[in-house]
């Protein structure tokens, strides 16, 4: 062998090993840009495609040998085949580059769930998008509007949803039972689309947050609660809060019978102002039928003023109301309003007042002589015990009424989500107290 031989073969050596640590360093630096562990780089390249809006950094990694597992039950298995084509994964930006994840996975045969994908490290099974990507996107739609999260993440509203479902499930599976050491829930129906479509829900008194939401409405749905619970569980709940819903009763009597069933003070008012405003309509149209211009005036502006409490009035509203308390004090509209104050103030009384209080209330009620306040007083004598056992216990529904108007909010965020159970995902990662936190570092 010549000198020169010797000389080409030394530098090719040279350049080889170049290569082979320009290689590792590649690959050390990949993963620790990419924050997944268990995967080789084999290649990394900016595509610039005119059917791709922006140039996307496309990067090929691969799991580590003897990694390949079964993407369904996770156990270890061996090849069945090279799977056919390449799939992608999008991840999280770099700077101002789109990045995603492009890897020709095998398939693995397992007798229980048959040849699948093998699983990857750095996504989960059906998805499209890494792990990071994901908890990134869900922490976003959990402090930040639809707007924000779509602009920044550059993602379809519909693929949110799926994103918000699939971590919801893996922050499930990842948290303690959210059912243990239940003793005080509330249960209310919310609509989340026009035609009276209602999903119910379940909020924890104690730790302030959604324990369950399920589509639907009624004592099925609130009795596949009960079933989820264990004996111990359904035992532990020693108050159910709620609205005076009929199928509330039965369920709970059923499945729950230890409980003590407490109407929410709110609701008991709004049967007073509920009414109060159908006397208001009646006097109205009546007073519009007779041409009674005299009547007309005196209730006109009066329709807030009467339901509002009085510390809560406007300027036109308090004139309004003087107006009416002085030029018709005993008009059926001014007396239907004095029982809606009574009933309202006795719910902040102590028991032993609130019960002399609520037995002469009813007896006005009775003879007041009209008609939607002698209906009324009808349904109060029907649920005294409700009434006086939630005075007693003090509970009312205003953490629910609180998750309920966070949940509709949510609701309207979640406009464009073909499916409910994207929906109560959403929901449960905004309501439901989960631990969510942006992508830390793989260690």
């Amino acid at each position: 062998m010549g000198v020169s031989e010797e000389r080409f073969l030394g530098r090719m050596f040279i350049d080889r090993e170049k290569h082979t640590t320009a290689k590792r360093l590649m690959d050390g630096i990949c993963n620790q840009l990419l924050n997944v562990k268990g995967m080789v780089v084999e290649d990394a390249c900016i595509v610039d495609s005119p059917l791709r809006p922006v140039p996307v950094l496309e990067v090929r990694p691969r799991p580590r040998r003897g990694m390949l597992r079964c993407s369904r039950c996770g156990r270890r298995r061996h090849g069945y085949d090279r799977g056919g084509g390449v799939r992608r994964w999008r991840h999280q930006d770099f700077g101002c580059r789109r990045v995603g994840l492009v890897a020709a996975l095998p398939r693995v045969d397992r007798p229980r769930c048959g040849v699948v994908v093998a699983s990857v490290p750095w996504a989960g099974p059906g998805s499209r998008s890494t792990r990071d990507f994901e908890a990134e996107c869900a922490w976003l739609m959990t402090v930040a509007n639809r707007k924000t999260v779509g602009g920044f993440l550059h993602i379809a509203w519909r693929t949110a949803g799926d994103v918000a479902r699939r971590v919801a499930e893996r922050v499930k599976a990842s948290m303690p039972s959210p059912f243990d050491g239940l003793t005080a829930i509330g249960v209310d129906g919310t609509s989340h689309r026009k035609g009276h479509t209602y999903i119910t829900v379940v909020v924890d008194h104690e730790r302030h947050r959604v324990i369950r939401a399920h589509d639907g409405v009624g004592g099925d749905v609130f009795g596949l609660f009960f079933k989820a619970l264990t004996p111990e569980q359904r035992a532990s709940i020693k108050v159910v809060t709620g609205d005076g819903a009929r199928w509330i009763d039965p369920c709970v009597a059923e499945r729950c019978p230890d409980a003590e069933r407490v109407l929410d003070g709110f609701h008991i008012v709004s049967w007073m102002t509920d009414a109060l405003d159908k006397v208001r309509k009646r006097l109205w149209n009546q007073a519009r039928r007779d041409g009674d211009e005299k009547t007309m005036k005196r209730m006109r502006g009066a329709k807030y003023a009467v339901l509002k409490n009085p510390g809560d009035l406007t300027g036109r509203q308090e004139e309004a109301f003087e107006n009416l308390r002085n030029t018709d004090p005993k008009g059926q509209l001014y007396r239907a309003w004095q029982p809606k104050e009574l009933l309202r103030t006795l719910l902040k009384h102590p028991i032993g007042q609130a019960t002399t209080e609520l037995n002469r209330w009813v007896f006005r009620a009775s003879h007041s002589r009209i008609p939607e306040i002698v209906e009324l007083a009808k349904k109060i004598r029907r649920r005294r015990p409700d009434i006086l056992r939630t005075i007693r216990l003090g509970y009312s529904n205003a953490r629910l009424e609180a998750s309920d108007n966070r949940i509709k909010a949510t609701i309207r965020m979640a406009y464009g989500f073909h499916h409910v159970t994207n929906l109560i995902a959403l929901v449960m990662l905004r309501c439901g107290g989960p631990d969510i936190r942006l992508p830390q570092p793989a260690i």
